[in-house]
C-alpha cells in the first residue's frame, strides 16, 4: 500500500480513483464533504438510504459501492446518526471499530472489483472529530498488505 497526503479538491481528482466517505446509517447526509458528494454522484443519496433500509440492523460497519456515469463513491457507515460523534453519542473505541469494519468491508470490495486507486478526505477526522493519526493507523493496518495507493485529499 502506498499513502499519500496532498493539497486537493477530492472532487477534481482524476478518474482512475474511486472515493470513499463516512456517512451515519440515518443516511442524513447535510453537511461536510458529503454535500460535494451527492452533488456529482446523482443518486448517491437514495441509493444509501435504500441500503441502509434493506440493511436495517446490520449497516453500521459496512461500506456500500455506489457506482454511476461520474465514477464510483464507497459510502462508509460509521455512526447509527448523523449528530453521533467520536466520544459523544459513540464511544471512540466503537467509532474506530465501526471504521475498520467499514475499511475491510471496503476492501474486499475494491479487491473484487481490481481497483487500484482510492481517493478520500481525512475521513472520521472533520466532524466525526477523530484524531488524524488514529485513523491513518486503521488504515495502514487494514490495507498494508494490499497493492492499492490511497490518496488522501486535504484543501
Amino acid at each position: 500500500m502506498r499513502l499519500d497526503i496532498k493539497n486537493k479538491d477530492l472532487m477534481l481528482i482524476e478518474s482512475k480513483y474511486v472515493i470513499c466517505h463516512c456517512i451515519s446509517a440515518d443516511c442524513a447526509m447535510g453537511k461536510g464533504v458529503v454535500v460535494p458528494i451527492i452533488k456529482k454522484y446523482i443518486g448517491v443519496k437514495q441509493a444509501c438510504i435504500n441500503f441502509a433500509k434493506s440493511n436495517e440492523n446490520d449497516v453500521v460497519g459496512r461500506a456500500f459501492r455506489y457506482s454511476c456515469e461520474a465514477g464510483v463513491v464507497y459510502n462508509l457507515f460509521s455512526k447509527k446518526i448523523f449528530r453521533h460523534k467520536a466520544g459523544y453519542g459513540v464511544t471512540i473505541e466503537q467509532y474506530h471499530s465501526n471504521l475498520r469494519s467499514c475499511l475491510e468491508d471496503m476492501k474486499i470490495q475494491i479487491l473484487s472489483n481490481n481497483e487500484k486507486f482510492v481517493a478520500m478526505p481525512k475521513i472520521a477526522c472533520g466532524l466525526d472529530r477523530c484524531e488524524w493519526k488514529d485513523v491513518e493507523q486503521i488504515i495502514k493496518d487494514v490495507f498494508g498488505d494490499v497493492d492499492i495507493e490511497i490518496l488522501v485529499c486535504v484543501i
